[in-house]
C-alpha cells in the first residue's frame, strides 16, 4: 500500500500553440490504510516565451510528396 499522499503517476505534454508545458500528477488522498483510496489530479502549466505568428522558414518551404 502506498504511503499517504503518495505520488501515483504523472504525465507531461507540450502545448505548441501556447509555448507551454503542462504536467499532470495523480496522488493518493487516503490518509490511513483502512480508508478508500481516492485519486487527486493536480495540474501545473509552465509558459515560456511568446508564440510567433510567423511560421519558421523550414515550415514555409513547400515539399512535393509522391504517393506510390
Amino acid at each position: 500500500m502506498p504511503s499517504p499522499n503518495a505520488l501515483i503517476g504523472s504525465a507531461t505534454r507540450y502545448i505548441q500553440g501556447r509555448n507551454a508545458i503542462q504536467t499532470v500528477y495523480w496522488k493518493n488522498t487516503a490518509s490511513r490504510p483502512d480508508q478508500t483510496m481516492k485519486l487527486l489530479k493536480l495540474s501545473k502549466t509552465c509558459n515560456f516565451g511568446r508564440s510567433s505568428s510567423d511560421l519558421p522558414e523550414k515550415v514555409k518551404q513547400s515539399v512535393q510528396v509522391k504517393f506510390y
